[in-house]
Parts: structure tokens; sequence; C-alpha cells
């Protein structure tokens, strides 16, 4: 999901406020990524919390279609960006529940 959005690893450590050898080290597995952390993530990748840790790509698709393209951004734009991400996937979530009744 890192690479869809065109995001190094140094640039999202940065977000989140950790070295980048930590973002390798969640990224391969070799250490659990605390819940605050799982948090962010999920909001800038438009997922829930629980998606980042099941192999269920349904609501990888939302991301996709709410990806931005990141190649000329700013580190602190990518708070922004995760805040209107997660607006966008609350009201698609909410749209999806009122087709259903």
């Amino acid at each position: 999901m890192r690479e869809r959005m065109k995001l190094n690893q140094a640039d999202l450590a940065e977000y989140l406020g950790i070295k980048r050898e930590e973002v390798s080290y969640y990224e391969n597995g070799k250490r659990r990524l605390p819940n605050a952390l799982l948090t962010k993530l999920a909001n800038l990748f438009s997922v829930d919390e629980y998606d980042l840790l099941t192999e269920d790509m349904t609501y990888f698709k939302i991301n996709s279609a709410l990806a931005f393209r990141t190649e000329n951004f700013e580190t602190d734009d990518l708070s922004s960006i995760a805040d209107f991400k997660k607006i966008a996937m609350n009201y698609l979530k909410m749209n999806q529940k009122l087709k259903n009744e």
C-alpha cells in the first residue's frame, strides 16, 4: 500500500514519527506494529485497522480509488491526506449500509 501511494520508507517513517528502519521491520513482520501507528496507517491507506492485519482485500479497492499521487508532496501533507481519506472511507461505508437497508 505504501508503494501504491509512491511513498518511500523514509517518508512514511517521518509521517509516523519513527525511524526508517522501523518501517522496514514492520513491513517484514520482524516487529509488531503498535496500535497508535496502526491507526495512523489505516487512515492514510483508507482501511480499517483490522484490514491491515488480515488477508481480506475488500477495502483495498477503495484505497485504490482514493489514491493520491505523492511524488511532489510535503511530508506534513500526509496528515491532511489521511484525514481526508478517513472522511471519504466513512462516507463510502455509510453509503453502503444505507443501500443494504
